[in-house]
């Protein structure tokens, strides 16, 4: 069968199928020769740490993994995650139930299942082995629930709970927790976006913003043409079955926990993965990786930049790093005119970006710094879509990067930034994955011997430089 590409869980194995399905530059092996979690094929990591999120004074939980084939791609097409460890859910958070395309996932209403806040399995997700049609159940009369919007199914007689965060979807890839599972009747992946950053952020009443963590140029450019995952190489133009837009950019590996509050102690990740043997009988086995978290101390707060508009498409700003980051992205995310959030939300317009910008999707740029010291950074003039349809990266016609009013022959577009910093090499873990030579383990904790990261809050500003912020619980697409 064929796999499209997945930025973030290139050439992934359908361990539930018969043969194995590669995508990106290499394929896996056929999975009748392989043990998926065997360690001489697939290693699994994880971290964890604290998360400043938008300099709110609770703090969140960071949790960091990659899973991996020798060659660096995903290791599984399937498989189940659990975290578990002494963390706790803040003080009424609303359990959620399931439905849509992925029904045992509860993330997808915006937080954790009845069984997972009641403290008695984690963080978890639902095994493929629950078979197709199964209906979707939430536990045992009566149900918890402190919301009236919120109506939780009690299961019949004989069910077990089979609603979770990550339901059937979820699992742990090349870069970290995605909704990347295959379905088993298609092959093809639940989903090909990554969750929206923070999980369960609706949750909390101090929340302000969930953004997709995709990453753009200049700083992630798969193809070498500038223009990172708009340039045409890949499909760009439909959905998967989350009525998500695909290959908007690379997976930054970000997995970020609001609504949940972190205590020091071992955090354990198990993996499950199902297998099919000889005359058809389904085995699963486990990996489990554990961390520690040992320091309460989030990173400092940070103050997303304010860009400077050039007039012919392009911008600067001014950042430096606080004390503890080591790198930082700066996420500069292009909606169209009229299409920021707080300035409309006028869904798909149409910009001078043609049919791969704005009216098909938000435009992803990242600018990955390092420096201390505050330094002046640029967002080059054309690194926008690629103007041709045809041809793919043989065929380069770029456009401005955020649109100005002239250009448009109307108003400017609206940008959001957001700065988010982390204490670990996030970055070089998410750039192998676009690299000839892509490490089974990078990276991914810092000095501390955990994963820290702080996300700024995000700022809406339009290409007249006027600004907005916060932007409060808006789910961006």
């Amino acid at each position: 069968m064929t796999i499209q590409r997945i930025p973030g869980a290139l050439s992934i194995v359908a361990v539930i199928a018969v043969t194995g399905c590669g995508g990106g530059a290499t394929g896996g092996p056929a999975i009748t020769s392989v043990n998926p979690t065997s360690p001489s094929y697939s290693s699994l990591q994880f971290a964890v740490g604290t998360a400043n999120i938008y300099g709110n004074a609770q703090i969140g939980l960071n949790v960091v993994a990659t899973f991996r084939q020798t060659n660096g791609t995903s290791a599984t097409g399937v498989n189940t995650p659990q975290i578990k460890g002494p963390f706790s859910f803040i003080p009424g958070i609303v359990p959620q139930t399931g439905g849509g395309p992925d029904p045992y996932s509860t993330v997808l209403n915006g937080g954790p299942s009845v069984t997972e806040v009641l403290g008695q399995n984690g963080i978890t997700g639902t095994p493929q082995t629950v078979a197709p049609g199964t209906p979707y159940c939430d536990g045992t009369p009566p149900l918890p629930s402190n919301n009236p919007k919120v109506t939780l199914v009690p299961c019949p007689s004989g069910l077990s709970p089979n609603t979770t965060t990550f339901g059937q979807s979820g699992g742990v890839f090349a870069m970290g927790l995605a909704p990347y599972n295959h379905v088993a009747a298609t092959g093809q992946s639940y989903s090909y976006q990554p969750y929206a950053q923070p999980f369960y952020g609706a949750q909390d009443p101090t929340s302000t913003f969930q953004f997709i963590p995709w990453g753009g140029p200049p700083a992630f450019d798969p193809d070498g043409t500038k223009l990172g995952e708009r340039d045409g190489a890949g499909s760009i133009n439909g959905v998967d079955s989350f009525n998500d837009p695909y290959f908007l950019g690379v997976a930054e590996g970000i997995g970020v926990f609001d609504a949940v509050v972190p205590a020091t102690g071992t955090y354990t990740l198990n993996v499950g993965v199902a297998t099919v043997g000889n005359g058809g009988a389904v085995s699963t086995s486990t990996v489990t990786k554990t961390a520690q978290l040992g320091s309460l101390t989030p990173l400092p707060t940070l103050t997303a930049p304010v860009l400077t508009f050039d007039g012919n498409g392009g911008a600067s700003f001014t950042a430096s790093l606080p004390p503890g980051v080591t790198e930082a992205y700066v996420q500069i995310v292009d909606y169209g005119p009229g299409g920021g959030p707080n300035d409309g939300a006028v869904s798909k317009p149409a910009n001078c970006q043609g049919a791969r910008g704005t009216q098909f999707a938000p435009v992803y740029y990242t600018i990955h710094i390092t420096s201390a010291a505050s330094a002046t950074y640029t967002l080059p003039d054309t690194i926008g879509p690629n103007l041709a349809t045809s041809g793919g990266p043989t065929n380069i016609q770029p456009s401005p990067s955020i649109c100005t009013a002239g250009q448009n022959n109307a108003a400017g577009d609206d940008v959001v930034v957001q700065m988010i910093g982390f204490d670990y090499p996030v970055y070089q873990a998410a750039l192998g994955l676009t690299q000839s030579s892509t490490p089974q383990n990078p990276a991914i904790t810092g000095a501390s011997g955990q994963a820290d990261i702080t996300i700024s809050q995000a700022v809406e500003q339009d290409n007249n430089g006027s600004t907005t912020t916060p932007l409060r619980r808006i789910r961006p697409r």
